[in-house]
């Protein structure tokens, strides 16, 4: 071989070389970029972290009038799916990054709600968005089968339900009215009849809403009275939700006295067992719900 031929091979592999250089640098260049412009809070691992923990901060507000945020409420927390007990003061309590963290938010007048996340790098500041409910909220009303609104008195007012025959249907309208700014909650409605109807009636519906449980808290007021539960949905603001109660009566028995409505409403709580639950009754029939009301009227005997 000539000192061309020998010149050309060197040129070539300098130049093969010099390439190989240049993709190398790129591609590190890039994967640095990458690396830099990743935010911290992308990162869920402690690997990839320069620190171990994170600081939780909780912003928590009305849902439906975001400008107004909720003063000092409580915050339990538990992670990776354990027992929910940990007491959580916003802005210094820490853990660590990579933690499934569940934070149950709670303040009387509110609906309580549980907020699950995992704790990235940096910090958590958690957007908790809770439904405002005062305790007179929603307000009930219940018209007649003749369409007039019935005193709210158990043992009779100016207007009570007239006299129903043996064997009949009739159908009340029950009237839940809202407040703007707030909301009423999943709602359980139990309604209790007469001593003694649970002979007489033999169906009870309730429009709009599904079968519950009579929840274990629940005393019954009379003896051998009919008593139904329902799940109606919450009602938003100052919407108001009517919902037609349908009693079939059994043929040859008639229907007289008292009748006791109660509604209670839902919200997250912790269960005996530390986890996150939702409803107005714990696993051992201790009463969880929020918020309480009531309307009773009586059905005239003649």
């Amino acid at each position: 071989m000539n000192n061309i031929g020998k010149t050309s091979g060197v040129m070539w592999l300098i130049g093969v070389t010099l390439l190989l250089s240049v993709m190398l640098i790129g591609y590190m260049a890039v994967g640095g970029i990458k690396q830099e412009t990743l935010k911290p809070s992308e990162v869920t691992t402690i690997a990839s972290c320069p620190e171990s923990t994170g600081v939780l901060t909780v912003n928590a507000y009305s849902t439906l009038q975001p400008s107004s945020a909720v003063s000092t409420p409580t915050l339990t927390a538990g992670i990776n799916d354990g027992v929910v007990s940990t007491s959580v003061t916003s802005g210094t309590t820490t853990f660590a990054v990579g933690d499934k963290v569940t934070v149950l938010v709670s303040k009387a007048d509110y609906i309580d709600k549980a907020f699950t996340f995992t704790m990235p790098c940096g910090g958590k500041v958690l957007e908790a968005p809770v439904y405002y409910a005062t305790s007179d909220n929603p307000s009930v009303r219940i018209k007649n089968s003749d369409g007039d609104y019935m005193s709210d008195n158990v043992a009779g007012g100016a207007t009570n339900q007239t006299v129903v025959s043996a064997g009949t249907t009739f159908s009340l309208d029950a009237e839940f009215q809202g407040t703007s700014l707030e909301s009423s909650g999943d709602l359980v409605y139990i309604i209790e009849f007469p001593a003694g109807s649970a002979v007489n009636i033999s169906k009870v519906e309730l429009s709009g809403a599904t079968i519950a449980e009579v929840p274990q808290f629940y005393s019954a007021s009379y003896a051998g009275s009919k008593v139904v539960a329902f799940n109606i949905p919450a009602v938003v603001g100052s919407d108001k939700a009517t919902h037609t109660i349908t009693v079939t009566l059994n043929s040859a028995k008639i229907l007289a006295g008292g009748v006791l409505t109660d509604l209670y409403s839902k919200q997250d709580f912790i269960d005996v067992d530390g986890s996150i639950k939702y409803g107005i009754v714990d696993s051992q029939g201790t009463s969880k719900y929020e918020n309480t009301g009531d309307f009773d009227f009586l059905i005239n005997a003649s």
